[in-house]
């Protein structure tokens, strides 16, 4: 036999040069670089497919490379497409939603590269794909912080717009009530004719009640503009504050029973504010309790605090109003007592302030048994830095 011949320098070289080239691709392990055969089936695999993709080149070797895509997009000839482009170009990328053997998708970005023999042919493509899910949610998380930080600037400035017409509404509104106030009541003192003093009165009612709007509007202001509700402290004994208050009510309610069970309670707060807090929760409790049982207003002192209880026996406050009762604009309980009492819903929200002003806090409870209470808690001694709690 002749001898073998053995391969040139030459022939060596190259296959050298194809091995190392096979080794490196094989051994990549950030990218999926495969063959597929012109029919768009997979001829092989490396490290960087079988890690993004999930596959084992035995269970992936000859499967055509539909097995990737989206469901909606194999439906719709994209596969296809992508192969026609490559075929046409010599080249298809793009960035979309791949999938991986798991079922769960990725975000991919995709190169697929057609192979030519020496007559033009096709042969195959080689495809190329990178994950970039990672990447893809850190832009959409931040495109998605850049658009809140924006609806929050907006909203901020929408907000603030709002609270100082409402300020300038509240100031510029006092003046001219305060002289349609006046005046009726001069005409009250001189009309005799119970006709004209019926509408005088109902002027003044008009007037007074409209005076308190404003003011609740100037209150919300303060609070959401002007860093919170100014007070101005003061020693007394909130026993005789809530008695004073409880009087007022019963001439406008001579029929109803409010009950006031308190020792003394010696302490220093914001007398007007308190009174002003007391006569809400009061005034609520006669237009949503049981007119035939007696509002109570019980009191006790828990340690270095002051509990007031302000209970009525009617119907129970639904507890999705429950949770949001102390929000500004709120009108409570919505039933025919609710609709018959005017106002703008800022009450609870004021005295909920009033008192956290003071360091203490207003809760409410209520159900069909036991009928519902508000609970003011009130510090003993002014807090002029955090400290206890208010008890629970």
């Amino acid at each position: 036999m002749p001898p073998k011949e053995r391969p040139s320098r030459a022939g060596r070289v190259a296959d050298s040069e194809e091995a190392r080239f096979r080794l490196l691709v094989e051994s990549v392990k950030d990218y999926a670089i495969f063959i597929l055969d012109d029919g768009g089936h997979v001829a092989t695999w490396n490290l960087g497919a079988e890690r993004i993709k999930g596959y084992k080149a035995d269970e992936i070797i000859g499967k055509h490379f539909s097995i990737f895509y989206p469901p909606e997009d194999v439906a719709d000839g994209k596969t296809e497409r992508e192969l026609e482009i490559a075929t046409r170009e010599g080249r298809f990328e793009e960035e979309g939603w791949r999938v991986r053997k798991d079922g769960s998708r990725m975000w991919a970005s995709v190169t697929i590269t057609t192979l030519r023999n020496l007559q033009g042919d096709v042969i195959g493509f080689a495809k190329v794909t990178r994950d970039l899910t990672e990447r893809r949610q850190a832009e959409e998380n931040r495109r998605a912080l850049a658009a809140e930080k924006a609806a929050l600037a907006e909203k901020a400035k929408i907000q603030q717009f709002q609270e100082r017409f409402l300020a300038i509404l509240g100031h510029d509104l006092r003046n001219p009530l305060a002289s349609i106030n006046i005046g009726a009541g001069v005409l009250r003192q001189r009309l005799t004719d119970p006709v004209h003093l019926r509408i005088v009165n109902r002027m003044r009612d008009s007037s007074q009640r409209m005076s308190r709007m404003i003011e609740q509007i100037l209150d919300l202001t303060r609070t959401r503009l002007a860093g919170g509700i100014e007070l101005s402290l003061e020693p007394f004994d909130l026993r005789d504050a809530i008695r004073r208050v409880i009087e007022e009510l019963h001439v406008a309610h001579p029929s109803r029973s409010v009950t006031v069970v308190a020792p003394p309670l010696p302490g220093k707060w914001d007398k007007v504010r308190l009174e002003q807090v007391f006569s809400n929760l009061a005034s609520n409790a006669l237009a949503y309790g049981d007119p035939a049982k007696p509002v109570v207003v019980q009191a006790r002192v828990e340690g270095r605090f002051i509990v007031v209880d302000v209970h009525n026996d009617g119907p129970p406050i639904p507890d999705e109003l429950q949770a949001a009762i102390f929000d500004p604009f709120r009108r409570g309980q919505q039933d025919s007592h609710a609709s018959k009492r005017a106002g703008l819903g800022l009450g609870l929200y004021i005295s909920k302030e009033v008192t956290r002003a003071h360091g203490g806090d207003i809760t409410v409870r209520s159900t069909e048994t036991e009928g519902t209470t508000f609970q003011v808690t009130l510090p003993a001694e002014p807090q002029t830095s955090p400290g206890e709690a208010p008890p629970r």
